[in-house]
C-alpha cells in the first residue's frame, strides 16, 4: 500500500513519468546483464498511456535491427508508438556473437518427441560452444544460445514490460510484440508462456514459424490475437501451401530444417484461442499486396489469427509489413 501512495501517478492529459536518459538500457537478470534500446514517439510527454511494441530482431542481430529502419521509426512516431527493442544472448563466454533468441526445439534441437528438428546429414551443425559445454543440444541441429541457466527469454521480456510499465507512460492494456525471423519463431512460445500473454494485447510474427511438434496447445490459458506474415517463396521458413498442414523443410543452399506450415500454425493457434474451425481459411479483407486468410470467423479488426502471405522470400518489406502490423495491434486492447 505504501509502495502504491509513493509511486508517481498517471494523470489523463500528460506523462509525468521522464524518459530514459540514454536510448541504451541495461537490465540486470541474475548474473547476466541484457540491454534493451527504446524509441519514443515525439507526443511521449502528452500522453499519459502510450502503446508499447517490442521488437524482437533475427538471428545474428541487435537492438539496432529494426529501430535503425527510419520509415518503421516514422510509422510509429506518427501513430504515437513507443518502440523498445531488446538484444538476444550470443552463446556466452568466450563468444558474444550471434545474439539469438531460443524458442521451442532451438536449443535442444530436438521435437518433443526426441527426433532432430532438421536432417542432420544435410545441415551444418550450428552449435555454438555454449550449448557443446552445457550438454543442452542433444542433436547437432541445435542453432540458438543455450544461456537459460539463470533465466529464459521470456523471463527477460516479462520481467523488461514491467520495469516499462512502472518506469515510463506506458498503456498496460496496450502491450505488443513482435517478432522477426529467429525473434518470429519465438514468438508462438507464448502460449506456453502464461506470463507473457496475460501482458500482450496482440503478437506478429514476420517470416517465423514454430519448429515441427511445437503447435500452441489445443486449449491455452489466455492467447493473444496472432499475426502471421510469410512469404511465398521464402525458403528459410517456408509456409507451405494455404490450408496445407503438412510439416515444412528448408529448402536453401545449405540446411534442411522442419517447421509446421503456416496454416497448421494459425488453425492450431485459433483453436487453442476458443474458435470454430474448419479445414479452409477463409479470405480476410486486406490491403494490397496482401493475400490474408482465418480460420475465426471475423474482420480483420478483430479475428483471433490471421495468415497474410506476399509474394517474396526470407525478407521483411518493412513498407508493408509494419503499417499492417501497427494496424493489427492498434485495432486491439488487451
Amino acid at each position: 500500500m505504501v509502495g502504491f501512495l509513493l509511486a508517481p501517478l498517471l494523470s489523463d492529459a500528460s506523462c509525468d513519468r521522464p524518459k530514459f536518459s540514454d536510448g541504451l538500457q541495461a537490465h540486470q537478470m541474475g548474473t547476466i546483464e541484457r540491454y534493451f534500446r527504446i524509441v519514443y514517439p515525439a507526443n511521449y510527454s502528452d500522453q499519459a498511456h502510450n502503446p508499447l511494441v517490442i521488437l524482437l530482431h533475427g538471428w545474428g542481430g541487435d537492438e539496432d535491427s529494426f529501430l535503425d529502419q527510419d520509415a518503421l521509426r516514422r510509422t510509429a512516431d506518427a501513430r504515437g508508438v513507443v518502440l523498445v527493442a531488446p538484444r538476444g544472448l550470443g552463446s556466452g563466454a568466450p563468444d558474444f556473437g550471434n545474439n539469438s533468441w531460443a524458442f521451442s526445439g532451438s536449443g535442444t534441437g530436438v521435437t518433443e518427441a526426441g527426433m532432430p528438428i532438421c536432417d542432420p546429414e544435410r545441415t551444418p551443425d550450428y552449435r555454438y560452444p555454449s550449448c557443446k559445454a552445457s550438454n543442452v543440444s542433444k542433436t547437432t541441429c541445435a542453432w540458438t544460445h543455450c544461456q537459460t541457466q539463470s533465466h529464459t527469454d521470456f523471463d527477460f521480456l516479462v520481467a523488461l514490460l514491467t520495469r516499462l510499465e512502472i518506469e515510463q507512460c506506458i498503456d498496460s492494456d496496450r502491450l505488443y510484440l513482435m517478432g522477426g525471423s529467429n525473434g518470429g519463431n519465438l514468438i508462438w512460445d507464448v502460449a506456453l508462456e502464461p506470463r507473457l500473454g496475460n501482458k500482450l494485447a496482440a503478437i506478429a510474427s514476420w517470416i517465423g514459424l514454430p519448429h515441427q511438434s511445437y503447435l500452441a496447445p489445443a486449449k491455452a490459458a489466455s492467447l493473444p490475437p496472432a499475426l502471421l506474415i510469410t512469404g511465398t517463396k521464402d525458403k528459410t521458413d517456408p509456409p507451405g501451401a494455404w490450408d496445407d498442414f503438412a510439416v515444412t523443410t528448408t529448402s536453401n543452399q545449405t540446411d534442411r530444417y522442419y517447421y509446421e506450415s503456416a496454416s497448421a500454425t494459425i488453425r492450431a493457434w485459433s483453436t487453442a484461442s476458443g474458435c470454430r474451425v474448419g479445414a479452409v481459411a477463409a479470405p480476410v479483407d486486406a490491403p494490397a499486396p496482401f493475400d490474408c486468410r482465418a480460420y475465426c470467423p471475423g474482420e480483420r479488426q478483430n479475428v483471433r489469427a490471421l495468415d497474410c502471405r506476399l509474394e517474396m522470400g526470407h525478407e521483411y518489406r518493412e513498407a508493408d509489413a509494419w503499417p499492417l502490423t501497427l494496424d493489427f495491434f492498434l485495432s486491439r486492447h488487451r
